[in-house]
């Protein structure tokens, strides 16, 4: 038979209820203390992320060189947009370029550009209120027959 003391019998004890107390609050929340990120990492695919796809139509009139720099500020956007309070960029993330499909689904759309918000309000500063972007959109109104956008969270359906 093993000796313990009574010391590591207490340390022991309070180990597991510790554990046991950190079982109940995580799984099931009794008094609604679970923080929302929490929720969602025990959630799989659980995500507030919001992603805005944009899809542009560039008039074929419109200069190579022209259509490369409206891509290029595109892209330029993650780091120009600013949030108001804080003055850092809050655009988690842009990626886009050239279609490229076979599919011939296309409808005319040219390029796609799929940008990353950590959460709504993010999202709809930079739609309606963002300085940066809406400078950006006049910027490039002239070149552009057409504009696409979808936004979602995934997941969510």
């Amino acid at each position: 038979m093993v000796s313990v003391s009574g010391v590591q019998v207490h340390v022991l004890r309070l180990t597991i209820a510790v554990a046991l107390i950190l079982i109940i609050f995580l799984f099931f929340d009794p008094i609604g203390f679970a923080s929302e990120s929490l929720t969602n990492f025990m959630t799989p695919g659980s995500t507030h992320v919001v992603t805005h796809l944009v899809l542009f139509h560039f008039s074929k009139s419109a200069d190579p060189a022209a259509v490369r720099q409206a891509c290029t500020r595109m892209l330029a956007l993650k780091d120009e947009c600013l949030a108001p309070n804080s003055q850092h960029p809050y655009i988690k993330s842009i990626s886009g370029g050239k279609d490229m499909s076979t599919e011939g689904l296309q409808d005319g759309l040219t390029h796609a550009f799929v940008v990353q918000f950590e959460n709504h309000n993010d999202r709809d500063y930079y739609v309606q209120h963002d300085p940066v972007h809406k400078a950006f959109k006049k910027e490039i109104e002239p070149i552009i027959e057409k504009v696409t956008v979808l936004d979602f969270i995934n997941g969510e359906f």
